[in-house]
C-alpha cells in the first residue's frame, strides 16, 4: 500500500486540492472509501508496519481531540495505544476487545475500547497495516464500576452483622485478659510489653466499632462525655502517630454533657484521624480540634487538619462516595458512613483539600435536645 504524505494525507502522484476540505483533510484527494469512512460515527483510524498512522477519519480525530496535522504520521502509541498491543489485538478472537486508557492533549484521560484487523494481503502490497476501530468508553467503564460498587455493597450488607459479632466477643474477652495480666504481672519489662498491646486492642475495637454503626444515629436521647470520646480516640491512635514521627495535636474544649452517641463520635474522629495518618509522611503534623458553638442551635463542631498528601479535585469530590478509596489497602468505607451520619443527624461533613498542602475535614451537627415523652403521650402507654 503506497504511503500518503503525512501532511497532507496525498497519495504519490495526486495533487492536493484543498478547495473542498474541512480544513483538516484534502477530502477531494482521498478516494470515494475515505470519504464513505468520514461518514461513520465510529472512530476508525490505518497503521502501517512501523506503527505510523496512515489515515484517520473525522471522528478519530474528535475522539482523540487531534488535528490531521497532529494525527498523520504519528506513532499510534502516543495518541492511542502501544503498536505491540495492537498487534496482539489483531490476532484475538473474533469480538475481542483491547481497553487503553488515552491522555488527551488537554490532560484530560478517556478510556478507549477497541477492536484491530489486520488488512488483506491484496490491500496491503507494500507490507502490513491494521484498521483500528475504536470509541470513546469512558462513560461505561465507570457505569460498570458503579455496578461493581453496588455489588459489593449488597455482599458486605448481608455478612457484615455476623462478622462483627463474631469478632468484637472473642477482641472484649482478650482485652480484658491483658488488663488482668498487667495488674498482676510484676515483671516491669513484660508488662511494659502487655502496655503496648492494649492500645492496639482499642484500636480495632474502635474500627469495628465504625463500621458497624452503619444505620446508626449520631444524635442520641442519651446525653454523654462527647469531649470524652475524643480525646479517647486521639489517645488510642496517639501512639501510632508519633512513631511515624508525625506531629500530633489535641485541642478539644471541654464541653456540657451532648445529646450524641459518644460510640459514633468515636467511630467518626478514629476514622478522621486515621486517614489523616495515612496521608502524612515524617515531619508532617495533624491536630484534632472540637467545640460548641455560640449559634442557635449550637453546633458541635469537630475538626481534622493534616499537612500530608492532599487530594485532587475530583477526589474530593469523590471520597465520600462508599468504597471509593485512594489507598492501595483501603475500603472506602469510613468517610462515607462519617458524611452519611452527620446528614442524618441534620449537619455536614466539609471536605478541603489540595493536593501537596493537606486536608482538612471538618464535621458539625447542631445540638438539639432529645424529645421526651410525657407519660400520658402515645409513646409513654403499653
Amino acid at each position: 500500500m503506497a504511503s500518503r504524505d503525512p501532511a497532507t494525507g496525498v497519495l504519490p502522484g495526486e495533487a492536493a486540492d484543498d478547495s473542498q476540505s474541512s480544513g483538516e483533510f484534502p477530502i477531494t484527494t482521498r478516494g470515494r472509501g475515505h470519504e464513505i469512512l468520514d461518514a461513520l460515527a465510529t472512530a476508525v483510524v490505518v497503521v502501517d508496519d512501523r506503527g505510523r498512522i496512515e489515515f484517520a477519519n473525522q471522528r478519530a480525530l474528535r475522539v482523540l481531540a487531534c488535528s490531521a496535522t497532529t494525527l498523520l504520521g504519528a506513532d499510534v502509541g502516543r495518541v492511542l495505544a502501544p503498536f505491540e498491543l495492537i498487534r496482539k489485538a489483531a490476532e484475538a478472537a473474533e469480538g475481542d476487545e483491547a481497553r487503553q486508557t488515552v491522555k488527551l492533549p488537554d490532560a484530560a484521560e478517556v478510556v478507549i475500547g477497541f477492536h484491530v484487523r489486520k488488512l488483506p494481503a491484496e490491500l496491503d502490497s507494500d507490507g502490513e497495516s491494521y484498521t483500528v476501530v475504536f470509541q470513546d468508553i469512558t462513560q461505561w467503564e465507570r457505569m460498570r464500576d458503579e455496578r461493581d460498587r453496588l455489588m459489593r455493597l449488597a455482599a458486605v450488607s448481608e455478612v457484615l452483622p455476623s462478622v462483627l459479632h463474631e469478632l468484637k466477643n472473642p477482641l472484649a474477652a482478650i482485652g480484658t485478659a491483658v488488663e488482668l495480666l498487667v495488674e498482676d504481672c510484676t515483671d516491669l519489662d513484660l508488662q511494659e510489653r502487655l502496655h503496648a498491646v492494649l492500645p492496639e486492642i482499642r484500636r480495632m475495637t474502635l474500627t469495628l466499632e465504625g463500621i458497624g454503626s452503619v444505620g446508626r444515629d449520631l444524635s442520641s436521647g442519651r446525653y454523654g462525655a462527647v469531649d470524652h470520646a475524643l480525646r479517647e480516640s486521639f489517645r488510642v491512635l496517639e501512639r501510632q502517630a508519633l512513631e511515624r514521627g508525625i506531629g500530633f495535636e489535641c485541642a478539644v474544649k471541654d464541653m456540657p454533657l451532648l445529646p450524641f452517641d459518644v460510640a459514633m463520635v468515636r467511630a467518626i474522629v478514629f476514622n478522621l484521624l486515621t486517614n489523616a495518618i495515612h496521608a502524612c509522611r515524617r515531619g508532617d503534623r495533624i491536630r484534632l480540634s472540637a467545640e460548641l458553638t455560640q449559634d442557635s442551635p449550637s453546633l458541635l463542631r469537630v475538626s481534622v487538619d493534616d499537612s500530608g498528601t492532599g487530594m485532587s479535585k475530583e477526589e474530593v469530590e469523590r471520597c465520600r462516595e462508599l468504597f471509593f478509596t485512594t489507598k492501595p489497602r483501603g475500603t472506602g468505607i469510613g468517610l462515607a458512613l462519617c458524611d452519611r451520619a452527620a446528614q442524618a443527624a441534620g449537619g455536614r461533613l466539609q471536605v478541603s483539600s489540595q493536593r501537596g498542602q493537606g486536608t482538612t475535614v471538618t464535621l458539625e451537627v447542631p445540638v438539639r435536645a432529645p424529645v421526651r415523652h410525657s407519660p400520658g403521650s402515645a409513646a409513654g402507654t403499653t
